[in-house]
């Protein structure tokens, strides 16, 4: 008894029955009215048994769904997380998902990228190898914390998920009630707590669990997790403590992650209607060192593994101390711009490869990488809620959220970085019913107010030329003269080219209404109203930017609406319509002072959706089906430009508990990304681009400033128009099933088996290098017995060969190679 797994089990099946019959369970507090009447009749007797009858029977088809849902796929109770409103996902007309801690221990997802093989529309590409960030319908997701959006993680850091009890990801802009943020989609991670669920109450016995992990390629974890209840007098609750630990080796050679974690939540209630709860999260890692992948990327190197090989001897390392300076880089730097017709061209004694040239086979486990990369963050998290339940059902939240980073980063390609930014943020709401006497009608309402404060250093250096991602020769390793220095190395010559510090805040008033006609139709309206200001000042060394302080302020309203009628068999057809507008943010957060002088740091978005949500057979077959076209803008990292882009694509979503031991999932979608009117942003090219050399270009690194001026000088059409993204696959598709045994006298076992299908992508240039599509099965087993719980997961069980494209301005340049066949046993002791 007391034991984690146990509670939520049991838990489970005395929600369902609270759920249906209004029982109130421990460590939950309610109001309770009565109403007599002296005209009892016989009728009302016999309809008070049918309704009892009724009720029961619901009940038992509920613990009957719940004793089937063994991975934690049904959502168990309403969520008001992402409208601010006690809705069901199944009941929201929304394209939506959510992942409980269960479903992520059953299919093995440990960071956001594995969340692909549960919800369709977020296969992420590469961003440097570092999974922080999530993709959503083709682009960049905004990741929340209890509600609250956290500071941008562009690769900055791998996002942990350890501590997380559940993660909803929503696709579309965020509801008002979150605050403005762009079309696409948002990950929520909720904190671990010591309450079950509303229904169910507080853990009533300290329990927990201690599990420590071992793998293949030095994979090292080690977690503890305790839920400690506490009682006083009138109040009841509880604390619940997270603690992580990660040193590992990785795949690939010369990366090694290590991290620390540690999270703290507590929660009371009391017998007047008060909750007050709060958090802290503190996340340190090293290690998590950014790597485009393999360079010299051509069609023979993805179809054959051949790589070409070579150096360029025209740049030498004088001093000896290990690396290029800065006044040993050519006068114009290594950058080679074809539009700049010949005035930007890098001489050929430092481009060209002019020894070792030839070819050789490339291991999957040998990226790009050298002793001088590092990474080295540290976050802070902090959250505070008190909320107010009123005897005629209203609730009264006033929330407080902090979030923190500090970064500094190197990779000897040429990029160093250095980010602190901070947030903190107020919101007050409340939320109503409103009832209409004798009429078909209910409705329900969230209406609040918030503030949001946003400050941010950016520190970066890539104007000053020196980035050739392609002069490193992978098969031999760094050598001096393809490692560069940075501002981090006193006398290496180098300087901050961007010293942005930026400020921008909030102020948003929103208004939520649910309405329920005859309990076949709802109809939801979505109001907001944001106020914003904002100012920035780069005083970096080179920064191309509009020099001095910059300040600007300006205001939109944003909104949406959503209707679903509640069709027989459980199905529900909705439609949903949104427009919305957010800040152009850079990596750090940061706006930049030349998009505030020019008045295009406030980008707009729009969203049309349509889909049908499905609840069948009481639960045992869910899903959705949607279809959507999203427009929404795209911010060019090194030029500052904003392109807008169009989204079309089709998301289905199925969970179906097919016995009690027995579930499936499916998860896929089909979309297509596109630029509009072309992709006017800095980029990078292969040389075969224009038809140059490879060997005679590998030495520079070979950029575009526009691909509508890449299109002027190359004649080519292609450039000028529409440009599709390639580098997000048309289809993914994952089929997933778990088995868990019978219970028996030493316990159960049980395992899970799925297979990934990612259709072919490849990079944004005409004839771009193509990387093949590819199918990905991955594999997992266990034995629960007495207090322990031992699992092994093997992921890429059959060893496939594939590539992923980089995300950023090197999409055509640098291509992620897979991991290869990799293993974990876990070993959980319960308390």
């Amino acid at each position: 008894m007391g034991k984690l797994s146990l509670i939520n089990s049991v838990s489970r099946t005395a929600m369902a029955a609270v759920v249906v019959t209004g029982l109130a369970p421990l460590g939950a507090w309610a109001a309770e009215t009565t109403a007599t009447t002296d005209a009892a009749t016989t009728a009302a007797t016999e309809q008070e048994t049918k309704d009892e009858a009724a009720k029961t029977a619901a009940v038992d088809e509920m613990v009957v769904i719940s004793e089937r849902d063994k991975a934690g796929l049904l959502e168990k109770q309403p969520s008001n997380l992402l409208l601010g409103l006690e809705k069901p996902l199944l009941e929201t007309p929304r394209s939506a998902s959510f992942v409980s801690d269960e479903t992520m221990a059953a299919y093995g997802v440990t960071t956001v990228d594995d969340l692909a093989a549960v919800s369709p529309g977020t296969f992420t590409s590469s961003y440097y190898g570092v999974e922080g960030a999530l993709n959503v319908r083709g682009l960049l997701a905004e990741t929340y914390f209890h509600g609250f959006k956290r500071i941008e993680n562009r690769g900055t850091y791998q996002t942990p998920l350890g501590a997380t009890s559940r993660v909803d990801i929503l696709r579309g802009p965020p509801t008002a009630n979150f605050g403005p943020g762009k079309v696409g989609g948002l990950l929520n991670l909720e904190p671990k707590t010591a309450k079950v669920s509303e229904e169910a109450g507080y853990m009533t016995e300290v329990s927990g669990q201690v599990t420590g992990t071992l793998g293949s390629y030095g994979k090292k974890n080690g977690s503890f997790e305790a839920g400690i209840p506490l009682n006083f007098g009138d109040t009841g609750g509880g604390v619940f403590v997270y603690g992580e630990i990660e040193d590992s080796e990785s795949y690939y050679r010369g990366i090694e992650p290590e991290h620390q974690l540690l999270q703290t939540t507590a929660q009371f209630d009391t017998l007047d209607g008060w909750t007050y709860g709060g958090g802290a999260m503190y996340y340190n890692s090293e290690g998590y060192v950014q790597t485009p992948g393999w360079n010299r990327v051509t069609q023979s190197l993805i179809d054959n593994g051949t790589y070409i090989t070579g150096q360029n001897t025209g740049i030498i390392d004088a001093n000896g101390n290990g690396y290029v300076d800065r006044s040993e880089l050519p006068p114009g730097g290594l950058t080679h711009a074809p539009e700049c017709f010949g005035f930007c061209d890098v001489p050929l004694v430092y481009r060209q490869l002019d020894t070792g040239v030839g070819t050789t086979q490339l291991s999957h486990r040998d990226v790009y990488t050298s002793d001088s990369d590092f990474s080295d963050t540290e976050t802070l998290t902090l959250y505070g809620d008190l909320i107010k339940a009123f005897g005629n059902g209203s609730k009264l939240s006033m929330q407080l959220f902090y979030d923190s980073l500090s970064n500094q980063r190197f990779v000897s390609y040429g990029f160093p970085a250095d980010y602190d930014a901070s947030t903190t943020e107020g919101r007050v709401s409340y939320a109503f019913d409103v009832n209409a006497p004798n009429l078909p009608l209910n409705a329900s309402f969230n209406v609040g107010t918030s503030y949001r404060y946003y400050e941010a250093n950016k520190k970066e250096s890539f104007n000053y030329g020196g980035i050739a991602l392609d002069r490193r020769d992978i098969s031999l390793g760094a050598t001096p003269t393809d490692t560069l220095g940075s501002p981090f190395i006193a006398g290496s010559g180098y300087v901050w080219d961007y010293n942005n510090d930026s400020t921008w805040d909030d102020t948003g008033f929103f208004a939520m209404g649910d309405f329920d006609l005859d309990d076949k139709m709802t109809i939801t309206l979505t109001g907001r109203y944001d106020s914003y200001t904002v100012d920035a000042n780069d005083t970096g060394a080179l920064c191309y930017c509009t020099p001095g302080a910059q300040h600007d302020n300006d205001a939109d309203f944003t909104y949406s609406a959503m209707a679903m009628y509640k069709g027989p068999y459980g199905i529900r057809p909705y439609v949903t319509y949104a427009e919305t507008s957010a800040i152009e943010f850079g990596q750090a957060g940061d706006v930049s002072p030349t998009n505030i002088a020019n008045k295009n740091w406030l980008s707009e978005g729009d969203l049309a959706e349509a889909g049908i949500k499905l609840d069948a057979f009481n639960g045992v077959l869910t899903g959705a089906l949607a279809y959507y076209l999203q427009h929404r803008t795209v911010l060019d990292p090194v030029g500052g430009g904003v392109d807008e882009t169009e989204g079309r694509g089709v998301e289905l979503e199925l969970r179906y508990l097919a016995t009690k031991n027995l579930s499936f999932t499916f998860a896929g979608n089909v979309q297509k990304t596109t630029f509009l009117d072309s992709y006017d942003a800095f980029y990078y090219f292969t040389p075969a681009t224009f038809g140059y050399n490879p060997a005679d270009y590998y030495g520079a690194g070979l950029v575009g400033y526009s691909f509508s001026g890449i299109a002027a000088i190359t004649g080519n059409s292609y450039y000028s128009g529409e440009i599709e993204d390639r580098r997000i696959p048309e289809v993914v598709a994952s089929l997933y099933s778990t088995f868990t045994s019978d219970k028996y006298d030493w316990g159960y076992a049980g395992s899970t088996v799925g297979v990934r299908y990612v259709s072919s992508t490849a990079g944004l240039a005409a004839s771009p290098v193509k990387y093949p599509d590819y199918f990905l099965v991955q594999a997992s087993a266990y034995v629960d017995f007495a207090d322990w719980r031992v699992a092994l997961n093997i992921d890429n069980v059959f060893d496939e060969e594939y590539f992923t494209p980089l995300q950023d301005l090197y999409g055509d340049v640098a291509v992620l190679p897979s991991k290869g066949r990799e293993w974990r046993t876990t070993a959980t002791y319960r308390f």
